[in-house]
C-alpha cells in the first residue's frame, strides 16, 4: 500500500505501463496496415503471429499493465479527492469537467475489453480479413469503433503531452506534436473501416 501512497513512484510506474501500451498500439497499427495489402498478406501475418509464443506473452503483459494502470489511476484519484476535499470538486483538468475526463477513460477501458473479447472469441481467426470486412459492414460497429477511437485519441493526447513536457518541450510545441501523432494514429486506424466501405 505504501507504493500507492508514494505519488512520484506510482506516477512513474503508471507512465511506464502507459508506455507499454503505446508500444503495443504502434505494433497493432503497423500490423493492421497489412489489411491494405490484401487478404492473403493480412491473414498470413496474423496466422503466423498466432503460432509464435509472442502473442501469449503480449496478452499477459497487456492485461497486467492495463490493470496496473487503472488501479493506480483510480487510487490516485481517490486519494486526491480525500486530501483536497471540496476544493477538488472544481473542473478537472482545467476547462474539462471530471465526469467527461473520467467518462472518456471509462469509455476507452470498455472499448479495449470489448475489442479484446471480440477479436479473441467472436471472429473467424482463419479468415480474419473477411471477419473484419463483415464487422465494418455493420453500422453499429462503426459507432462503437468511432467512440473507441475518439476516447483513444483524447487519452493518447493527454499521455503524450505529459511525456513530451517531461522532455522539456514548451506547451505550444508539445501540444502540437501530440496532436500530430494522435491524428496520424487515429487516421491510420480509421482507414481500415473506410477501405471496407469504399
Amino acid at each position: 500500500m505504501n507504493f500507492f501512497k508514494n505519488a512520484t513512484t506510482s506516477k512513474k510506474w503508471m507512465a511506464t505501463a502507459g508506455l507499454v501500451w503505446l508500444l503495443y498500439l504502434v505494433f497493432h497499427l503497423l500490423s493492421l496496415m497489412n489489411f491494405h495489402s490484401g487478404k492473403v498478406a493480412f491473414n498470413d501475418f496474423y496466422q503466423w503471429f498466432a503460432q509464435t509464443p509472442f502473442e501469449s506473452i503480449m496478452v499477459v503483459l497487456l492485461i497486467a499493465t492495463l490493470s496496473f494502470h487503472v488501479i493506480v489511476a483510480v487510487s490516485r484519484q481517490l486519494k486526491n479527492n480525500v486530501s483536497a476535499g471540496a476544493r477538488y470538486k472544481k473542473t478537472y483538468p482545467k476547462a474539462i469537467p471530471r465526469v467527461i475526463a473520467w467518462g472518456g477513460a471509462s469509455t476507452l477501458f470498455a472499448f479495449i475489453v470489448f475489442h479484446f473479447i471480440q477479436m479473441k472469441f467472436l471472429i473467424d481467426e482463419v479468415d480474419l480479413y473477411q471477419s473484419i470486412v463483415l464487422m465494418f459492414s455493420n453500422p453499429l460497429m462503426w459507432l462503437i469503433y468511432c467512440l473507441g477511437l475518439f476516447a483513444l485519441g483524447a487519452h493518447l493526447h493527454h499521455g503524450l503531452t505529459n511525456v513530451l513536457q517531461t522532455f522539456g518541450l514548451s506547451s505550444k510545441h508539445h501540444h502540437g506534436v501530440a496532436i500530430a501523432i494522435v491524428l496520424v494514429v487515429i487516421g491510420s486506424f480509421i482507414s481500415i473501416p473506410v477501405s471496407v466501405i469504399l
